[in-house]
C-alpha cells in the first residue's frame, strides 16, 4: 500500500491522497475545474445582453430589471457560507454534482417566466445558489490536489476559465437570442450547466470519514488486531510517518480537529482577514454594478451593437489575462499577497474614469482591456488570498464568509446603480462611485498588508502557535 503524500484536516474528514494516484488525477481535475469555472462564472457576470431583452419584454424600470443579474451574481457570493459548510461536511464532488443540478434546474424553469420576480426566483436564487456551490467546490478541489506555489498557479489557471467564459458567453447569448429568443436561450444554457455534473464526477475526493467520540488523528495502535476492518486498513499509517509527510509539505498538523464554531471564533480575531473582507466588499460589487449596463453605456458613446460587443470582448480578453497575473506575481520574491489586489484595483480606478473621458475607439479598447485585467485579477485573488491568509483547513469556511458578505453588497450595488441611472439619466455618477469605492479598497489592502507584515515580524520575535 502506498503512503499518502498529503493529509489535510477538515471538520469531518482526514484527506489522504496517495502520491501516484494524486499525480495522475490532478491534471484531469484541473481541466474539469477549468471547464466548471467556464460555466460557473462565465454566465452570471455576462448577462448584459439578456438584461436588454428583459427590459423590452417586461417594460420595467432599469433598477428593477437589474435585480435579475444583481441577485444572480449576488447569490453566487451570498450563499458562500452555507455552501462552504456543505463542502466542508460532505466533500467537493457530492456538492459539485448538486450544484450542477441546481444551476441547470433554475435556468430551465426560467423558460416559463412571466415576470421579473419569477426570473429573480429561478435565475437569481435557484441558479445563483447552484453557481455558488459550484464555485466553492471548484476551488476546494484544486486546493486538495495542488500544494505550495503550484496551488496558486493552478488556481490562476482555473480562474482563467471564467475569463474564457466571459469572452464566449456574450456572443453565444446574443446568437441564441436571435435564433430562439431569450426563453430558448435560457433553456439551452440550462442544458449546458448540466455538464457540470459530469465534470465534478471527475474530482474524486481523497477522503476517509472518521467518526469517533473525540475527533482527532486516529493512531493505529488504538485499534486492536481483531477490530481491524478493510476500512481501517486504508488508514493504517503510523502517526509519525503521516506527521512527517505533512510537515514536509508545509501544512500545519493540528493536534485536534477544530469545530466550525471554534473556527469562526479564530477567524474573528484575524484582523488581516477582516480588513481583506471589507476591501473585497468595496471592489467586486462595484464591478458587478458596472457590468450590468456596460454595453448600454458603450452604445451611448455612438458605438453600434457590433462595436459595443467587440469592446466588451476586449474587456473579457483582459479579464482572462488578468486571472493569470496573480499566479505569476506570487513568484516575485517578497511580493505580498495583499499588495497584488491593491495594484490591480488601482488600474481599475484609472480605467473607469478614463472610460468617461475617452473619445476615440482605440482609447476605449485600451481602457476596456485594462478594466478587464483589473477585474480578472481581483476575482482570482478572492480565492488565492483567502487560501494564503487562512490555509486549507480554514479555507472553506473563510471563503464562504467572504462570499456571503460580498454577495450582500453585490445585490445592493446593481439596484443602486440602476437607481442612479433612473434619477440622473447619466452614467457619470455611477462610474465615479465605482472609482471612489475602489480607491477605498486600495487603502484597506495596503493597511491589511502592513498589519500582516507587522504580525509576522512580531511572531518571529515571539513565536506563538498560528491558526
Amino acid at each position: 500500500m502506498q503512503r499518502p503524500d498529503i493529509a489535510v484536516f477538515t471538520s469531518h474528514f482526514i484527506i489522504m491522497v496517495p502520491l501516484q494516484e494524486r499525480s495522475k488525477r490532478r491534471w484531469l481535475v484541473l481541466i474539469a475545474c477549468f471547464l466548471n469555472m467556464f460555466l460557473c462564472s462565465g454566465f452570471p457576470y455576462n448577462m448584459s445582453v439578456l438584461n436588454l431583452e428583459f427590459l423590452r419584454a417586461f417594460g420595467k424600470s432599469k433598477a428593477e430589471t437589474a435585480l435579475v443579474q444583481s441577485i444572480t451574481a449576488g447569490m453566487l457570493l451570498n450563499a458562500g457560507f452555507p455552501c462552504g459548510q456543505c463542502v466542508n461536511k460532505f466533500g467537493a464532488r457530492k456538492m459539485g454534482v448538486c450544484a450542477g443540478l441546481l444551476a441547470s434546474t433554475g435556468l430551465i424553469l426560467s423558460f416559463l417566466a412571466t415576470s421579473i420576480p419569477y426570473l429573480i426566483a429561478t435565475v437569481g436564487v435557484v441558479t445563483g445558489c447552484g453557481l455558488s456551490l459550484a464555485f466553492v467546490s471548484i476551488t476546494t478541489s484544486v486546493g486538495e490536489y495542488f500544494d505550495g506555489k503550484a496551488r496558486f498557479v493552478a488556481l490562476s489557471f482555473v480562474a482563467s476559465g471564467s475569463g474564457c467564459g466571459a469572452m464566449v458567453f456574450p456572443f453565444m447569448l446574443d446568437s441564441l437570442i436571435q435564433m430562439y429568443g431569450w426563453r430558448g436561450c435560457l433553456l439551452i444554457v440550462g442544458g449546458l450547466m448540466g455538464n457540470m455534473i459530469c465534470f465534478f464526477a471527475v474530482c474524486k475526493p481523497q477522503v476517509v470519514n472518521i467518526t469517533h467520540q473525540h475527533p482527532g488523528l486516529l493512531v493505529p495502535e488504538e485499534i486492536t488486531a481483531g477490530e481491524q476492518t478493510p476500512h481501517h486498513q486504508q488508514i493504517k499509517y503510523r502517526f509519525e510517518d503521516i506527521k512527517s509527510t505533512i510537515h514536509n509539505t508545509g501544512i500545519l498538523l493540528p493536534e485536534r480537529q477544530t469545530s466550525s464554531i471554534a473556527k469562526l471564533r479564530i477567524l474573528s480575531r484575524n484582523y488581516c482577514y477582516i480588513l481583506f473582507i471589507v476591501a473585497v466588499c468595496c471592489t467586486l460589487p462595484a464591478y458587478d454594478a458596472t457590468l450590468i449596463y456596460l454595453i448600454e453605456f458603450l452604445k451611448t458613446k455612438s458605438f453600434n451593437d457590433k462595436e459595443a460587443l467587440v469592446l466588451y470582448l476586449f474587456m473579457n480578453v483582459g479579464n482572462t489575462v488578468g486571472r493569470m497575473i496573480p499566479g505569476l506575481f506570487k513568484h516575485i520574491p517578497h511580493m505580498s499577497v495583499l499588495i497584488i489586489p491593491a495594484l490591480v484595483t488601482g488600474l481599475s480606478c484609472v480605467s473607469v474614469v478614463g472610460l468617461l473621458k475617452a473619445t476615440t475607439y482605440y482609447q476605449h479598447v485600451l481602457l476596456m482591456f485594462g478594466f478587464g485585467i483589473s477585474m480578472g485579477g481581483n476575482v482570482t485573488l478572492l480565492s488565492m488570498t483567502t487560501m494564503k491568509l487562512l490555509g486549507l483547513e480554514y479555507y472553506a469556511i473563510g471563503v464562504g464568509i467572504l462570499m456571503t458578505l460580498v454577495g450582500l453588497c453585490a445585490m445592493c450595488s446593481g439596484a443602486i446603480s440602476g437607481w442612479l441611472l433612473d434619477i440622473t439619466d447619466s452614467y457619470t455618477a455611477s462610474f465615479y462611485g465605482v472609482a471612489a469605492s475602489h480607491g477605498m479598497a486600495i487603502c484597506l489592502y495596503i493597511l491589511s498588508a502592513s498589519l500582516r507584515k507587522y504580525k509576522i515580524a512580531t511572531a518571529k520575535a515571539h513565536p506563538i502557535n498560528p491558526i
